[in-house]
């Protein structure tokens, strides 16, 4: 071996300069190669890696999430099935004086624990001994709640709640309704719109360009945020092999399955993952460059072979000699070319650098327990060894998410700090910035905010500012101060551009207000009479006063009670969504306070000028009811207001104000009529007989009822006939 090296050697140093430059030059290409190989190698694998652990975690925290609400629906359901109240109103006869009390304590325990729930879920009590649906929003048969259900799903018909049973999961089009048996008999119905189960998907998936698919255990799908090929729906994705492609796009699906749902996250490749890709495309297209100018120039000194030998000559008698200038243009762009070269190949590593850093910053944010690559906890701490999370919301007057003060606000960032922009997905910019003065840090957002005037009238701009954290790992926390920041701050609908710091003393206030029972019932009163001038009034007066040192949080969610009063009213008006508005409120990404607000008392405007419209009278309406049913024993005020669409409290009130009669009185007036005038043509008919074709089960109560009315017993007005 020793005698080999020796050779090798010996045959080296004799041969020409040109062959010891070619040998050079081979030997560096070929190690060039062998780390650019290494290098894209480690990057693509270490890359991969961390996108997949990434969405692991984020399919783990979703489906535990998911996991947590459905537990919390479950339980919600049990605590009324075995609750006093459930009992004491299933067994409370409805002829009973403290039928109706009972009634609407329950119906009110129903709609405060509608607000608790999730998703927007409402729940409903059905007693077969009753044939009655209890909802928030009213009572009514079985058979009309299963019309409401019908005209939710688009005409989707079922007739398949009451099964045996103890629990059942209902997937229909727009709802998936979750059915619990109550013992010895009776239902109770939970409904979940999948559009807010949908808008809670595209929320979560707003950090990671991901497609989540919620299905059963029977592989029946039920929600997914991305339009499925029927063929990719029907198979068992937890078992899919290799990629599928939805609109163009590979994704990789992941599965976990829970008690009653199988969660599948369907995960692409980011745009991080196509920079990497780029940044290695680039280092070949240099590499390549870099490999032809060294052919290029080996040629031309191939064909100037005397003039390199006297060059090298030169350079070992350790003399300066004049080169050809062929020799120096050649040598002058080859080094242009190696430090363009060095430089391009510096920015790609930093991109890179950048890249997985947001990665890991991403990962942290949803898993405070992950542990970070070594080299990147060292780089991102030396960074931010102090630092704040803002998140900036900008809308337009129609509630639009619109982005320019963002861009303003990175240059800025740039310019004073190291930062990053942790996605720019969303509704929102969300930046971590190195930051040991929250105070500097909101003067630099408000001299941005005041550097350039509004380009939209009525533009939304928040900015919410984290308190200081040094712990990478409290990025989760920091982000979600930020977010309070804005929910927790009192709003000056005056001034539409804020800058708030989190204050901590803010976080215990109460997210929920709603108006008193006796206020909603003179809303619901003012919209329904087509009063106006009245409902302006009440809007200027009661709401603005309700309105008044309200958070943000808290007047959103005042908002929305008061958009979802208006949708009872509506529906009782049978009038739809699309009538009164070209594009409804949407409160799941919404922040424009004013906008939200117009909307919705435009609403309430719109649905009383309807109100106002000369139609069929009601009073007319429930005469000809009364008579048509008057022989219904189960004929009653509930069930005509829910045949009529308005609530039963409205229906006692116009018609005692219209006809002068208490409701329950007339019913009872209009069948000892027809009872009169059945003994009159049928004198021979037995009093039992008469009471069950007016709508009497019971004698006694016929004859108590007849007296009443008539001043006489039925027998003594026979005999008053007879003489």
């Amino acid at each position: 071996m020793n005698r080999l090296f020796r050779t090798v050697s010996t045959r080296y140093h004799r041969s020409s300069v040109l062959f010891k430059l070619l040998i050079v030059n081979m030997i560096f290409i070929i190690l060039l190669t062998t780390l650019l190989g290494f290098n894209y190698s480690y990057l693509k694998t270490n890359v991969k890696e961390q996108v997949l652990r990434t969405n692991e975690g984020f399919l783990k925290q979703l489906s535990g999430d998911l996991s947590g609400e459905w537990l919390e629906i479950r339980n919600m359901i049990y605590n009324f099935s075995v609750s006093l109240d459930t009992k004491l109103l299933s067994n409370n006869p409805k002829n009973s004086r403290s039928y109706y009390p009972t009634l609407m304590a329950y119906k009110n325990k129903i709609t405060q624990s509608n607000l608790q729930l999730p998703f927007r879920a409402q729940i409903s009590t059905y007693f077969p001994n009753q044939d009655l649906v209890i909802s928030s929003d009213g009572t009514r048969s079985l058979s009309v709640f299963y019309k409401n259900l019908d005209v939710k799903n688009g005409g989707e018909t079922c007739r398949c709640l009451l099964q045996d049973e103890l629990e059942h999961l209902y997937n229909f089009r727009n709802t998936i309704v979750f059915s619990y048996r109550l013992f010895p008999e009776g239902y109770i119905f939970v409904q979940i719109a999948k559009a807010e189960l949908l808008a809670y998907l595209n929320n979560q998936t707003m950090l990671l360009d991901n497609v989540i698919v919620i299905s059963d255990r029977e592989n029946q799908l039920f929600v997914s945020t991305a339009t499925l090929d029927p063929a990719i729906a029907e198979q068992r994705l937890p078992e899919f092999k290799g990629p599928l492609i939805i609109n163009g796009n590979k994704y990789t699906p992941i599965s976990q399955t829970d008690p009653l749902f199988t969660y599948t996250v369907l995960f692409s490749e980011s745009q991080m993952q196509e920079k990497l890709k780029k940044a290695n495309g680039y280092t070949f297209v240099l590499f390549a460059l870099f490999f032809a100018v060294n052919l290029g120039f080996l040629f031309v000194n191939w064909s100037m072979f005397r003039p390199l030998r006297l060059m090298a000559r030169t350079f070992n008698q350790w003399t300066t000699g004049p080169a050809t200038k062929n020799e120096f243009a050649i040598l002058s762009d080859t080094f242009k070319e190696l430090n363009s070269a060095t430089v391009s190949m510096k920015q790609e590593i930093t991109e890179q650098a950048d890249i997985l850093e947001h990665n890991a910053l991403l990962r942290l944010s949803t898993d405070e327990n992950y542990t970070m690559k070594p080299h990147i906890n060292r780089m991102l701490s030396v960074k931010y060894d102090s630092y704040a999370i803002l998140t900036v919301i900008e809308e337009s007057s129609q509630g639009q998410s619109v982005t320019l003060y963002a861009p303003l606000l990175e240059a800025a960032l740039s310019q004073s700090r190291p930062y990053i922009r942790l996605h720019a997905h969303s509704d929102k910019s969300i930046f971590i910035t190195s930051c040991s003065d929250t105070n500097a840090l909101e003067a630099l957002v408000s001299r941005v905010f005041d550097s350039c005037p509004d380009p939209v009238d009525n533009m939304l701009v928040f900015c919410g500012i984290s308190s200081i954290h040094t712990r990478l790992e409290d990025i989760g926390k920091a982000l979600r101060e930020s977010t309070d920041a804005i929910d927790k701050h009192v709003p000056n609908l005056t001034h539409l551009k804020s800058v708030i710091l989190y204050q901590d003393r803010n976080s215990d206030q109460a997210a929920v207000i709603h108006l008193s029972i006796d206020k909603e019932q003179e809303l619901v009163n003012y919209t329904l009479k087509g009063n106006t001038e009245t409902l302006q009034q009440f809007f200027d007066k009661t709401i603005q006063k309700t309105f008044k040192n309200l958070t943000f949080e808290q007047f959103r969610n005042m908002l929305r009670y008061l958009h979802d009063l208006l949708l009872v009213i509506m529906n009782s008006k049978k009038i739809s969504v699309e009538e009164v508005w070209d594009v409804p409120p949407a409160f799941s990404h919404t922040y424009h306070l004013q906008y939200l607000f117009r909307q919705i008392q435009e609403g309430y405007f719109l649905v009383a000028k309807r109100s106002a419209l000369p139609i069929t009278p009601l009073l007319e309406q429930i005469n000809q009811y009364i008579d048509k049913h008057y022989a219904n024993p189960d004929l009653s005020l509930t069930l005509i207001a829910d045949h009529l669409a308005i609530t039963h409290v409205y229906l006692s009130t116009y018609f005692k104000k219209h006809s002068g009669y208490n409701l329950n009185y007339y019913m009872h007036l209009v069948r000892i009529q027809a009872a009169i005038r059945l003994i009159q043509s049928h004198p021979n008919m037995t009093m039992k007989d008469i009471a069950e074709q007016v709508g009497y089960s019971n004698a006694g109560t016929f004859i108590r009822h007849f007296k009443k009315i008539s001043g006489t017993t039925p027998t003594q007005h026979v005999r008053l006939q007879q003489e």
